[in-house]
């Protein structure tokens, strides 16, 4: 007998459908909840020509944007980089910090411009370079200048100890010295070296501080319902 009519081919959208109403979907493991973009802005702080421009391309870009040729930044630069938080997806969410950051330049000269930056920073950064102790000694300038700005607010920030790969070189800033004035103002220590890529770690971790304070805020605003 000739053969009957055959069936149409499913299309694979209704297939999908199809499955996930059986409860048996093969693409359940790979589907993720959209995101919720936390918005969180960074303010580089520090002397002119100590890496903190090469600091935020490097994290932005990687490593290839690293620029052998030194590039004074007068005013403010802003670059952006999402961060997932990577316990959030074992949990059925799908939480991202967007990091703006400001990079500030190092001039005095550039401080009325910049403060409004400092005012409204979600967090800071305090870099020096480990070979230029001036720099590291300025770190308290930088640090007052802020607090006279931002009056009783609480800081958050880190300070970061870069150009790393130069700490051989005689008068370097030792990493005891710059944890030492880190814990005195009650801030974490990261050591980063721009020119080898090694530079997320303190991103990272303010990520991580202000996913926190996200979730400590909605789950007190949670409570008063």
């Amino acid at each position: 007998p000739p053969p009957g009519p055959r069936e149409p081919a499913m299309d694979p959208e209704v297939t999908a459908c199809a499955a996930s109403a059986e409860g048996d979907d093969p693409f359940s493991a790979l589907v993720q909840a959209p995101p919720l973009v936390l918005r969180c802005k960074i303010a580089l702080l520090g002397d002119s020509a100590c890496g903190k421009t090469s600091l935020a391309q490097v994290f932005q870009g990687g490593e290839k944007q690293f620029s052998k040729n030194y590039t004074m930044t007068i005013g403010i630069d802003f670059m952006v980089k999402r961060v997932s938080i990577p316990e959030t997806l074992s949990q059925g969410q799908n939480i991202i910090v967007e990091m703006y950051i400001v990079d500030c330049g190092g001039f005095s000269i550039c401080q009325d411009l910049l403060r409004p930056h400092w005012e409204n920073a979600n967090a800071i950064m305090f870099v020096y370079d480990v070979s230029n102790p001036e720099s590291f000694d300025n770190l308290s300038t930088w640090y007052e200048d802020l607090k006279a700005c931002r009056g009783e607010s609480a800081i958050t920030g880190v300070v970061i100890a870069g150009k790393t790969d130069l700490a051989d070189r005689p008068g370097a800033v030792s990493e005891e010295q710059g944890v030492q004035f880190s814990q005195g103002k009650g801030l974490q220590f990261f050591n980063v070296c721009a020119a080898k890529g090694i530079v997320d770690e303190p991103f990272n971790f303010l990520a991580e501080v202000f996913y926190t304070k996200y979730k400590d805020r909605k789950e007190a605003l949670d409570n008063l319902h």
